[in-house]
This record gives structure tokens, C-alpha cells and sequence, in this order.
């Protein structure tokens, strides 16, 4: 972490097994995501004891590469409303959720890739049956057909003519999909 993490409690004594709980936890979210450059980690309770306990509320600011994480959570429950610990916890496990996912989305498993385009020229056409067969400029042969292009210009196609198209894979083999003319 490039930044020293910023500790800090509102409304709520300093406790040295708080903060050695916080620190480790801070070390855990270091070790799951190598990109974390700070954190703010605040503790608060509201200025007055209420009849039934206090609510502690810990929130934490990761700062990382992109959009900083955000992260805030309470202990309000029956018997864990006065445990301080509990929140912390909370807002960590939440914390580390959080990076698992950011970094699922970063490492490209949630992000679509477009296959890129290629270019090539009609081979084999069958006007009638609505098909046919254009050959890429690396060699390689790519069924397409009318309802892959991407206008009406079916009429245009022949024999030779240059298109631009996306190649995708089916069932029975490669197919273009997004079948333009290259003009």
C-alpha cells in the first residue's frame, strides 16, 4: 500500500484489539487485491447512549487504480447492537466481496469481447437459397448467409465482391456474422 491507512473513531474510545483487528484485516484485503493504494477505515456510534445500545457504524474507502470502493456497515441486531467487532467485520467481509468482484470484471470474465473483423471476397454464392462462402485474406473459408448482413444489399452481392465481416463459431463450424460490403 503506497499510503499509510487512516484509522480513525467518532463518538468511540480507542481500543488497541479494534485497531489490531482493523490492521489485520486491512493486510487481508492487501493480499486480494495488489492493486489497493490506501484506506480510510472510520468507526462512529451516535453521541448518545441510547436505552437499547449503541449502533456502530464502520465505513471504509479503498483507494484503488479507477473508481475508489465505498463500503459502510452497521451492527443493529438485538445482542450484537454494543459489538463494535462485529461491525468491523462486517464492513471487511463486504470490503472483500467487493474486490472479488471488481477484479472478476477487470480480468475480463464479465467484460464481452467482439471477435475482430476480417475482410475477404465472396467464393460461392447462392442467390436463390440465400447463402454462401466467402474466403478470408489469411485462406480460410466462411459460410454466411443473408440474414448475417448488416443492410439490405443482398441484390448487390456476386461473385468476388469484397466484404467485412465478424467470424463467430456455431454448431457446424465457423460462420460471419455482421456481413457489411467493403466498399
Amino acid at each position: 500500500m503506497q499510503i499509510e491507512p487512516i484509522i480513525s473513531y467518532h463518538n468511540i474510545d480507542h481500543s488497541p484489539a479494534v485497531e489490531n483487528l482493523v490492521r489485520r484485516r486491512i493486510k487481508a484485503l492487501e493480499r486480494r487485491d495488489d492493486q489497493l493504494t490506501g484506506c480510510e477505515v472510520t468507526m462512529e456510534a451516535p453521541q448518545k447512549r441510547k436505552r437499547h445500545g449503541r449502533v456502530f457504524q464502520v465505513r471504509l474507502n479503498l483507494h484503488l487504480p479507477g473508481p475508489d470502493v465505498s463500503i459502510s456497515r452497521e451492527s443493529a441486531q438485538g445482542s450484537a447492537q454494543n459489538d463494535l467487532i462485529l461491525a468491523v467485520n462486517r464492513a471487511f467481509t463486504a470490503a472483500e466481496k467487493a474486490l472479488k468482484k471488481r477484479k472478476k470484471k477487470m480480468d475480463g470474465i464479465e467484460v464481452k469481447h467482439h471477435p475482430p473483423v476480417h475482410h475477404g471476397k465472396i467464393t460461392e454464392l447462392e442467390s436463390e437459397l440465400g447463402y454462401g462462402w466467402v474466403q478470408a485474406d489469411d485462406g480460410r473459408k466462411v459460410y454466411f448467409q443473408r440474414d448475417s448482413l448488416t443492410s439490405d444489399n443482398w441484390e448487390r452481392l456476386d461473385k468476388g465482391t469484397r466484404l467485412r465481416f465478424r467470424e463467430m463459431q456455431g454448431d457446424k463450424g465457423a460462420y460471419a456474422a455482421s456481413v457489411t460490403i467493403a466498399d
